[in-house]
């Protein structure tokens, strides 16, 4: 496997070569994971350089369902909309979700919370090699958290 791509967190230290660090590497395949789970996790506005930069199911996190129908085609396509704007290294994308309600149990504070568990499965073109490929993500919504 070809790794040369740098992994996150990225280690500024490593970069640097300070203590004699090494960056981390990872293949094109884990680097493209990597950002489109960043990309997700990302309210636009939150970039300091680039207030576009994210995705807009943020905007969906705690919006009153009317049509589950509308809702889930405006998540996926925030979803593909910020992927094919922002990761120029997948083409051919398509975004399908499975919504369920789960148990989450916070130990520390002793509680139990039901949530909405949205699964992401994203399936692309690697432009580079044009293999197919696919991710796949679990977030949370009320609010939104990642697995």
């Amino acid at each position: 496997m070809d790794k040369t791509c740098y992994k996150l967190p990225i280690r500024f230290e490593a970069l640097l070569g300070e203590n004699g660090a090494e960056p981390q590497m990872c293949s094109e395949v884990e680097s493209i994971d990597q950002h489109v789970e960043l990309l997700l996790t990302t309210c636009p506005g939150e970039h300091k350089f680039d207030k576009n930069y994210g995705c807009h199911i943020w905007d969906m996190d705690f919006e009153r369902v009317v049509s589950r129908e509308r809702w889930e085609s405006d998540f996926k396509s925030y979803i593909k909309e910020a992927i094919t704007k922002f990761e120029p290294r997948l083409k051919d994308i398509s975004v399908t979700i499975h919504i369920e309600e789960v148990a989450r149990e916070d130990k520390l504070m002793k509680t139990t919370a039901i949530k909405k568990k949205v699964t992401v499965l994203v399936n692309s073109l690697i432009v580079s090699t044009n293999n197919r490929c696919e991710f796949k993500y679990a977030l949370y919504l009320g609010p939104l958290a990642t697995e």
